[in-house]
């Protein structure tokens, strides 16, 4: 009998678990998609700005790696 109760206890613990999982995964999908939107509405600039962004992106990336400034 009570192996029968421990077993009814570790399923209703699984599912309780599974449940708040469950839930953490949805919140974190649905915060992600409106944080994904709020970045995607308050980044829209110019064409310029995006291409000082990536020449930035290219410059530290050869600094970093050695490939510019020479080591």
């Amino acid at each position: 009998m009570t192996r029968l109760i421990m077993l009814v206890f570790l399923i209703v613990a699984a599912v309780a678990l599974a449940a708040v999982a469950t839930s953490a995964v949805a919140r974190a999908v649905r915060d992600a998609g409106a944080t994904g939107r709020d970045i995607a509405v308050t980044t829209r600039g110019t064409s310029m700005q995006k291409i000082a962004y990536v020449a930035l992106f290219i410059v530290m990336l050869g600094v970093t790696s050695g490939l510019l400034g020479g080591l």
